[in-house]
């Protein structure tokens, strides 16, 4: 009987760990994956607009090529090219300066840089929740305890 009690338990700290843990750790790094990537953006955003600012452009602007969706581009004009729309985020754009830019670039950065590490001591948070009930598996099997994932 007692091996049968054991046996569930097993059978239920697996399931834990495999429905549970594993679908926690799966969707904390899809975020952190997420995150990253908006971090990229703004990292490429800050390095145009360093160009721009470092260009010297004539009284014309300058022409350049926009995507305007499914790679289609269209030729487009920059008249005041020290003026930008930035999406600060849920759609809504605000013209900012270079500066400015820069500026809101570097926050947003920093601030995402922020959220990667409260979200990877999370991933961490739970890969140690897998490892101790995995080690507990080992116990209450009497299996010799390797875990090293």
């Amino acid at each position: 009987m007692e091996e049968s009690f054991i046996s569930e338990k097993i059978l239920k700290f697996e399931t834990f760990v495999n429905d549970v843990l594993k679908g926690d750790l799966r969707r904390h790094e899809n975020h952190l994956d997420q995150v990253n990537r908006e971090i990229a953006e703004y990292v490429e955003l800050r390095s145009m607009i360093t160009t721009i600012e470092e260009a010297d452009f004539g009284p014309d602007g300058f022409k350049t090529k926009v995507d305007v969706g499914c790679n289609f581009y269209m030729q487009a004009n920059v008249v005041q090219p020290n003026k930008l729309f930035v999406d600060i985020g849920l759609g809504n754009y605000v013209e900012l300066t270079t500066k400015e830019a820069l500026k809101f670039c570097e926050m947003r950065i920093s601030l995402l840089t922020n959220k990667v590490k409260v979200i990877q001591r999370e991933c961490a948070k739970t890969k140690g929740h897998i490892k101790l009930v995995l080690h507990g598996i080992c116990e209450l099997s009497n299996l010799p305890s390797n875990i090293n994932k």
